[in-house]
């Protein structure tokens, strides 16, 4: 720390603390004529008294004391003005570094010194250590050390986290899942085949079993979503897949049995969409629908990469039966965890499901049985505006279903056919995307699940956006038609147009990558999807929603009954992955755009 003045200013160390002891650093020269500028200052018998003990250090000290009072007097007015306004500010900060015990042991160590003249000496030092230098000691005084987040931070804020943010967290917890369980037989299948001597037809029949159960649970499960609550229906379907995956290692051997378990599977998570309609239905506001579609359904990409990623290492290193039981046993937990905990209470945190109504930590009222969509209710239930979740109140809650009025309505007819063509090339190229890369491009088999995994990575970069940028249309007065259709129009011709592209043999992509970045940018842009898809059955019907997008899941679970193995049949006909798995993709896909922008709309119907 340094402190100058005008012409003869001299510069000095300030004192510095170990412990509780104070401990000057001195400059060990002083010049004579600051020596003799102290005059009458220094009392010369305590002087000579401190230089025939020997403590020399004592004597020095009071020449630094000195120089530093002269430099106190000959530096610019602005300086010491500052420094006198700065003393009483820095005075608890100044007991902090020089205590007051300090200077009694300071003394006892240098010398048999008068406590009174210690004590002024001490002061004066640390008036003019703080003159000198505001900057340094700021810096020693204001220094901590990063504050470590706590256990007990986390969990405060959980606790004050919105209740229906808790919701929608639990929610997506069970797509991650339900993509993990999706995906790991795609990854076990290898050793598995290799263990049991199936052959490459068994194999294959073996992985679309999950499709079978997936399109048979579709409309029931949109039912009973409707009728009983997703908030119920969900853990039901997690536990049934759950259960269905750990018992995957224990029927292996026998090939019917597997193929039954996989149907299960397949019937369990066909539940979870429909239930999730259902609970977002209930539970988040119009303004808010699109980021929480978006942030739950993005779920099912965060599952295809953590399953992708930790499946080949788990087997790896524990066998194939592992990942099955692992997998399984973290859907057992989310029963636990949601649907015997968040769920019940209404996402509140343990203690305030009594809370006041009207704020965010009060629970989700409606989220279980019957529902309460009153606009004094939205308000209550979601914690903001009365524009919350639009719908019919409870009195018409047991009301029959009316099928023919659904089944008629061109809109519910577009939006089918829109799920079926979107599902198309997500379903076809989830099974053939990484023979297409080992066997068209050329790329290894392990550089070709790498390339696997970059679809749904950027499927969850684009996705984070798109809830985001169709909320804030609304908020600005934005048509909800207008918003579905234009997401949903993204959805789908961006994919055909990147396919198209890729399509194309460049003369000097010997390494395939230009074309796994198309085809990557490509599926990326379906994330769109989420703001028009799997938000439009919630704007024609928050009612309904679950049955609307149990028949449109119905119809889009077809793709992967269907596109998959004709796929595999085209290809072995034309020997061309272009006209094979491009080229029914792209037609659907524009034809599935053109289909919506005609017949598509985001207003609630008569019906709903």
């Amino acid at each position: 720390m340094v402190a100058r003045g005008d012409a003869g200013a001299r510069t000095r160390k300030a004192v510095v603390t170990f412990g509780d002891v104070p401990r000057p650093r001195v400059r060990m020269g002083v010049s004579p004529r600051a020596r003799g500028r102290r005059g009458g200052r220094l009392h010369e018998g305590r002087a000579a008294s401190d230089r025939r003990a020997g403590v020399d250090d004592v004597g020095k000290l009071d020449a630094e004391e000195d120089a530093l009072r002269d430099v106190s007097g000959s530096a610019p007015d602005a300086f010491g003005a500052a420094a006198r306004r700065r003393r009483d500010d820095a005075e608890e900060r100044t007991t902090y570094l020089y205590p007051a015990n300090g200077d009694d042991v300071a003394d006892d160590v240098f010398s048999p010194k008068d406590s009174t003249k210690d004590s002024d000496r001490s002061t004066t030092i640390d008036d003019a250590s703080r003159e000198a230098s505001r900057d340094d000691t700021s810096s020693v005084s204001s220094f901590s050390f990063p504050e470590r987040t706590s256990v007990d931070e986390i969990r405060e804020r959980w606790r004050v986290l919105p209740s229906r943010y808790r919701v929608l967290l639990g929610t997506t917890c069970a797509f991650v899942l339900c993509n993990m369980d999706k995906v790991n037989i795609s990854v076990a299948i290898i050793p598995m085949a290799k263990e049991m001597g199936w052959t490459v037809g068994q194999a294959g029949l073996l992985q679309s079993a999950f499709f079978y159960g997936f399109a048979l649970s579709q409309l029931p499960g949109g039912y009973l979503a409707t009728r009983f609550g997703g908030a119920r229906m969900l853990p039901i379907g997690v536990a049934l897949w759950s259960a269905a995956t750990v018992a995957v290692p224990f029927v292996a051997d026998d090939p019917n049995a597997l193929f039954f378990s996989r149907v299960l599977v397949g019937l369990g998570e066909g539940v979870s969409p429909a239930a999730a309609t259902d609970v977002i239905a209930r539970a988040v506001p119009v303004g808010e629908r699109s980021r929480a579609v978006a942030f739950v359904f993005n779920g099912f990409n965060v599952g295809s990469v953590l399953g992708l990623s930790l499946a080949p290492l788990i087997i790896e290193n524990f066998g194939w039966r592992s990942v099955f039981v692992a997998f399984g046993g973290l859907g057992i937990f989310w029963v636990a965890w949601v649907g015997m905990g968040i769920y019940p209470r209404g996402g509140a945190a343990p203690g305030a499901e009594r809370a006041a109504p009207g704020g965010d930590l009060a629970p989700v009222r409606g989220l279980l049985g019957k529902r309460d969509e009153s606009p004094a209710a939205d308000a209550e239930t979601s914690g903001v505006s009365p524009s919350g979740p639009s719908g019919p109140s409870s009195s018409d809650e047991d009301r029959a279903v009316p099928w023919r009025a659904i089944v008629s309505s061109t809109p519910v007819r577009a939006l089918a056919y829109v799920h079926f063509c979107n599902n198309w090339g997500f379903y076809v190229l989830l099974a053939w995307l990484p023979s297409y890369f080992t066997q068209e491009l050329g790329v290894t088999l392990t550089n070709a699940s790498l390339f696997t995994l970059l679809p749904p990575l950027a499927n969850i970069a684009v996705a984070s956006l798109v809830g985001p940028l169709a909320d804030k249309a609304l908020a600005r007065g934005v048509d909800v038609t207008t918003v579905r259709k234009t997401a949903q129009g993204l959805a789908l011709c961006g994919p055909a147009t990147f396919m198209a592209l890729a399509s194309f043999h460049f003369g000097d992509d010997e390494s395939g990558l230009l074309t796994v970045a198309l085809i990557t940018a490509g599926v990326s842009l379906s994330s769109f999807s989420y703001a028009g898809l799997y938000c439009n059955h919630q704007d024609m019907s928050p009612r309904f929603a679950s049955i609307l997008l149990g028949m449109t899941n119905t119809i889009g679970a077809l793709p992967g009954v269907i596109g998959v193995p004709l796929t595999g049949y085209l290809l072995q006909k034309t020997e061309n992955w272009e006209l094979s798995m491009f080229l029914p993709a792209i037609a659907l896909y524009f034809s599935g755009a053109a289909v919506f922008a005609k017949f598509g709309s985001g207003e609630k119907q008569a019906w709903g």
